[in-house]
């Protein structure tokens, strides 16, 4: 790839490189199915993930792997869908280690999202049937978190004990194990929560 020279705009005396939107954007689409991947332990070689993908994420095609020298993945996926099917069949580990999975974003950073902001998967048992509607669903993940996804089972009422959210937390503070509702009639009441794995270095609160 050869480069063409760009000149620099001049702000207060200073060279200061002014980012073309059309690229970045140009760019972005590139990585929108992307996903990062973090190992949380001993991180894995490429051959290993490698092998994982294979076996585990046999459902999609074969995705696109890049090692960064911080410890993670990027991950990028042949669609937006194949991303999607990927989380939504989640939790992973590999040699029982947790595997920490996150959407790409532009403003990624791995100290501030990966170690602080992390995908966790919430079940919310017996919660009411007249509450697996997608509006009550988020306001009980917003209550959590960023809430991300419902399972399929949840989305399609395949299994009623219990709704299972996927809910992007801070797991650098205590997790609930229970949330205060209030409901029609203005009667407060309490949602047991309950995670499929959480950090070792987590509290419940």
């Amino acid at each position: 790839m050869s480069l063409n020279f760009v000149e620099p705009i001049i702000w207060d005396g200073e060279k200061i490189i002014e980012l073309s939107k059309v690229e970045i954007e140009k760019e972005n689409a590139k990585w929108k199915q992307a996903m990062i991947l973090y190992v949380v332990g001993d991180c894995p070689s490429i051959r290993a993930l490698e092998r994982f993908i294979a076996t585990t994420w046999n459902f999609v095609s074969k995705p696109k792997i890049f090692y960064h020298n911080d410890g993670y993945f990027v991950i990028q996926l042949n669609s937006i869908e194949d991303r999607d099917e990927v989380l939504l069949s989640g939790p992973y580990t590999i040699g029982n280690r947790p595997i920490i999975l996150k959407m790409w974003s532009e403003n990624f950073d791995f100290k501030a999202e990966v170690l602080q902001i992390v995908p966790l998967w919430v079940r919310l048992p017996n919660l009411p049937l007249n509450c697996w509607g997608m509006d009550s669903l988020s306001r009980f993940g917003s209550a959590l978190g960023v809430p991300l996804y419902a399972d399929e089972c949840t989305t399609n009422i395949e299994r009623i004990s219990y709704a299972r959210l996927l809910v992007e937390m801070d797991v650098t503070r205590k997790l609930p194990e229970k949330l205060k509702v209030l409901d029609l009639n203005g009667k407060l009441l309490e949602q047991a929560v309950e995670y499929d794995w959480v950090p070792e270095f987590c509290q419940l609160v």
